[in-house]
């Protein structure tokens, strides 16, 4: 496996001292590696070395000043107070693809967020905990720290499948700070089914199929077009009137009315 990977593979299990040290080993051959960067400032911030973090991204902005990645992180990095930690390793099984699934999977935005802080230290992958309260179903961080709830519709749903023995994991898919107004989406997966809603999806599709309405032009108009047989038609334009028409089907000049 080459370094850019494994380094990725080191964030997403949360080895952060690991991810840290690769994407530095990248650098040392390609110093203005904007990814190597990005991943470099985000394993820094992690550990707690907030100014590291800091002088990475703007390193990042040097090289590329409209870098959405190191722009969003940058301004996160610098209000958020981050005390210096290490993540522990998580299982292989634990890591999220996205990969979508009908009726076992879901992306959600979350209402009722909680701290601003706290959600702006929440990062893709960050596995967090579903649980269903007799209202709501809330969505916490691993250390307990609320982060928002399920939709309403979508958490009364959800109350039954999972009181009646559904298991489901969570991730984070995206954190956005657009306009001061925080938005945060999560991945939800069916990992088991109780026996009860074996044949119940727990997210079924809501896509609807359109249909155009279609008119038949006698119903719009109330003036049926008038037909003529053969015989008419000679008796109101002349036997030899489709002599008059060119092969273009227009009158021929000298004929036009004036």
């Amino acid at each position: 496996m080459d370094l850019p990977r494994q380094a990725i593979e080191a964030a997403l299990s949360h080895n952060w001292t690991l991810a840290a040290k690769l994407n530095l080993r990248i650098l040392r051959d390609s110093s203005k590696d904007i990814d190597s960067l990005n991943r470099l400032a985000r394993a820094y911030f992690e550990l707690g070395f907030k100014t590291k973090a800091q002088k990475t991204y703007q390193k990042v902005m040097r090289l590329d000043k409209f870098n959405s990645i190191a722009l969003k992180n940058l301004a996160l990095v610098k209000f958020a107070t981050v005390p210096r930690h290490t993540h522990q390793n998580l299982p292989a099984n634990s890591i999220p693809n996205f990969l979508e699934e009908p009726g076992k999977t879901k992306n959600v935005i979350l209402t009722r967020l909680g701290n601003p802080k706290i959600i702006s230290r929440m990062r893709a992958g960050d596995p967090v905990t579903i649980s269903a309260r007799e209202h709501c179903v809330s969505i916490s961080s691993l250390s307990s720290e609320y982060l928002g709830r399920l939709p309403d519709d979508l958490a009364s749903r959800m109350r039954s499948f999972i009181k009646g023995g559904n298991v489901y994991q969570a991730w984070i898919k995206s954190v956005d700070s657009q306009g001061g107004k925080q938005t945060l989406k999560i991945f939800l997966r069916e990992v088991s089914k109780s026996p009860k809603f074996k044949n119940t999806p727990s997210f079924p599709s809501t896509e609807k199929l359109t249909y155009a309405a279609f008119t038949p032009p006698e119903l719009i108009h109330e003036e049926k077009p008038t037909i003529l047989t053969p015989e008419e038609d000679q008796e109101v334009f002349g036997p030899n009137s489709d002599k008059d028409f060119d092969q273009e089907g227009s009158m021929p000049s000298g004929d036009e009315e004036s």
